[in-house]
């Protein structure tokens, strides 16, 4: 049998065209299980007649009422009651049919699953690195073993709870009809968290998407491993019930994945809460990061290390934050942080180049490497995003300081070798018409391609064609822009942006996109560019978490209050949200709504923005075993890592707070649009106009110095540097201050 079982038929979605149009047929059903294990053993169907239903089963006396409303976006409950008796081992679900099903279908669940993640699979263990049989410059999309619906025959399933996800939430995009759905549900009901389950029949000609409670899984997903879950019903008793709810959005008119992801954009926070937190002023986080920061300076080897001694968390080039930190320091720092900033700029542009031109990924500050993971890599592979995110952060200091003072001049012995950097990324343009993925150092050569986790390269062609007047640069960067725009954006995939995930897809790649549009179009003016990056923001919307996920309250985040909107998600396989964008502060988004007017990218940014600054370790506010100033990396909503640590982390600091020194340097404490008369508090301050006055409060225990951007000229791009010399108000901790808006000008 093809046929895919389902619970009932209570009812069929007439939302706009679904219902009219019968090449699309979408039924709704409800229904009750028994479980043995994860197993559901016995089910019973609901037959409602007033929008009501009772059946006994198993045991117990069950009603269900329904609510629900035919117009888009309106909100559909279910109420599934015990009247009588107690069910044991018991579950209730949602279920959606789809008839008329192809594998041409585009299945989304925001930072848990694109394009249902049906690309091949190689089950490598953590952490997976490519092979040398693997070698391919034009390798099909491969990933680890995450929850997927399946590429080749056999069983096309996928279970995820709500835990997995950043947005509880499925989107389903239909080429066939231009047609597109999203619908979107509760972290929780009374019995915690609740699953999906997307499946496909055999044949691939029907699938069932399923929301129930409580959770059960037939797999469960640790660290690239699916294994049997040993989840199963819950006892409940005469009088418990469970509520399930949900609303549902349709679509007409849609081109691709990207027109799907973009609707999601105005609607993912459509259930939910999201707190606004004020403990911790921008200004008081960057003295506690700088200082961190400090204490990690290797004199002797004039570089920025990650604390640790070995070659993997001594330096980094890229991703991680080696010559990405050194632009906040220089920025926003002290004097002696820029100066020890620009000996880390001098350390590693003339002392640890490639015969390639690339820079080399690792080292301990005498010894360089291709790249590393823990131990070297083989066969000098290189993850060529680090060379990316590398070339782009030079320019950004470089206009930086041109920008300070317009005499500054960009050392002679830099020149050579980021010429050598720019034109290894033509070269590699011209020979393979894309970048690749993982490249040898040494040669140049492409060893995998097939991901576009290095399109920072386009961000760091454009900025460097600006400052050194070279049009070709700018010519590659625009060619590349198309080409990764129309293989991925206008997919709904950016995958292999971290070097330790194969080719699953991820968050960072997908900003690193957004990044590289804003920044063309801020060179250029071009409106192509505007496009992009409007489509590359609705991905991105995709990875950020949009409501405070409840934590068990025995959990470390729950005894923190810690809250997650904002949280950005790191990729299918590392199933965490993080406390920002892995490595950027996100300007982008400020950019690009200056550019549009759209305040839903303001909203975006001021998720990310407002919410890093909580993971900082304080003295007054310890978070376990951390050392003051110091962010880690975890914000952990699924148990992937077991139930134990949901809400926990591990002992380190890492990547995240370049994101949030980066926060500090480049995002605005408050901004003010006059001629709209917006503002918005990015800070941990608050603020509101008052005529020709701003009146600025500081809730905190912190003095706060506050950087005031009053935006006169949306239309004129503000030069690198510019937010961290914008005018500054001083607020004492508790203190509210009023000053006249033309005295911050």
């Amino acid at each position: 049998m093809n046929k895919i079982q389902i619970f009932a038929i209570g009812m069929l979605i007439t939302f706009q065209s679904f219902g009219q149009n019968p090449a699309i047929g979408i039924t709704v059903s409800a229904g009750v299980f028994r479980y043995n294990g994860s197993n559901p053993v016995r089910q019973q169907l609901f037959q409602f007649q007033n929008n009501r239903s009772v059946v006994s089963f198993d045991g117990a006396e069950w009603e269900c009422k329904r609510s629900s409303g035919t117009a888009m976006g309106n909100e559909s409950v279910y109420s599934f009651h015990v009247t009588k008796g107690n069910a044991v081992k018991a579950g209730a679900a949602i279920s959606f049919l789809f008839n008329n099903w192809s594998t041409d279908n585009y299945v989304i669940v925001p930072s848990a699953a694109y394009n249902g993640n049906r690309f091949d699979v190689l089950n490598y263990p953590y952490a997976p690195l490519f092979k040398s049989k693997d070698y391919n410059k034009h390798l099909p999309v491969t990933i680890t073993n995450v929850p997927r619906l399946n590429k080749y025959a056999g069983e096309s399933r996928m279970d995820l709870n709500t835990g997995d996800m950043s947005t509880p939430a499925i989107g389903i995009y239909f080429p066939k009809t231009k047609k597109g759905i999203w619908i979107l549900t509760e972290q929780a009901t009374e019995l915690g968290n609740s699953v999906f389950v997307f499946k496909e029949n055999e044949s691939r000609t029907e699938a069932v998407f399923t929301i129930a409670a409580p959770s059960v899984r037939k797999l469960y997903y640790s660290m690239t491993n699916l294994s049997p879950s040993n989840e199963t019903g819950a006892d409940l008793k005469t009088g418990e019930k469970v509520t399930i709810r949900y609303k549902v959005y349709t679509f007409n008119d849609l081109s691709s994945p990207k027109d799907l992801n973009n609707k999601f954009l105005s609607i993912r926070k459509a259930y939910g809460t999201q707190t606004r937190v004020d403990q911790l002023p921008f200004s008081k986080a960057f003295e506690l990061m700088e200082r961190q920061e400090n204490e990690w300076w290797d004199a002797k080897d004039s570089i920025y290390t990650l604390g640790g001694e070995s070659i993997n968390m001594h330096w980094q080039l890229g991703w991680v934050g080696g010559l990405m930190v050194t632009l906040p320091l220089s920025e926003t720092g002290s004097d002696s942080s820029a100066g020890r900033a620009y000996k880390n700029y001098q350390k590693i542009l003339t002392q640890t180049q490639s015969k390639s031109g690339l820079f080399y990924g690792c080292g301990d500050g005498k010894n360089w490497v291709s790249d590393c993971f823990g131990t070297p890599h083989p066969d000098n592979l290189h993850l060529l995003r680090k060379n990316a995110d590398a070339l782009y952060f030079v320019y950004k200091y470089a206009f930086s300081q041109k920008n300070k003072n317009r005499n500054w001049q960009m050392p002679a012995d830099w020149k050579a070798p980021l010429q050598k950097q720019a034109d290894a990324f033509i070269k590699l343009w011209n020979e393979y018409h894309q970048f690749g993925q993982f490249v040898d150092i040494e040669t140049g050569e492409i060893k995998v391609g097939g991901s576009n986790s290095a399109a920072m390269a386009i961000a760091g062609l454009a900025l460097a064609s600006k400052f050194e007047n070279k049009q070709q640069w700018l010519a590659v960067a625009k060619e590349a822009a198309r080409y990764y725009y129309n293989n991925f954006t206008v997919k709904g995939i950016s995958c292999g942006g971290p070097g330790e995930i194969l080719q699953n897809n991820d968050a960072e790649s997908a900003f690193a996109m957004l990044e590289s549009f804003v920044t063309l179009y801020e060179i250029t003016k071009e409106k192509e560019w505007l496009k992009y990056a409007e489509d590359a923001a609705g991905l991105c919307s995709t990875w950020m978490v949009t409501y405070d996920y409840q934590f068990p309250s025995a959990a470390l985040f729950g005894q923190l209050d810690m809250k997650t909107t904002g949280a950005v998600w790191a990729n299918t396989q590392n199933k965490h949200g993080g406390p920002g964008i892995c490595t950027a502060s996100g300007d982008c988004l400020l950019k690009l709504y200056r550019a549009t007017g759209n305040k839903l990218y303001l909203g975006m940014l001021y998720d990310v923005a407002h919410n890093i600054m909580q993971y900082i370790a304080r003295a007054d506010r310890p978070i376990k075993d951390q050392h003051v100033g110091w962010i880690n990396e975890r914000v952990n909503l699924s148990d992937w890592e077991g139930k134990e640590d949901i809400g926990n982390i591990f002992y380190g600091n890492t990547w995240a707070q370049v994101a949030a020194m980066l926060t500090v340097a480049e995002i605005p404490g408050i901004y003010i649009n006059p001629a709209k008369k917006e503002i918005v508090t990015f800070d941990h301050v608050q603020a509101k106009l008052s005529g020709e006055h701003l009146i600025v409060t500081n809730p905190t225990k912190f003095d706060a110095s506050v950087r005031v951007f009053i935006d006169n000229n949306p239309a004129k791009s503000y030069p690198q540097g510019f937010i961290s010399r914008c005018p500054l108000v001083q607020v004492k901790a508790g203190e509210t201050k009023t000053v006249k808006l033309p005295a911050l000008k």
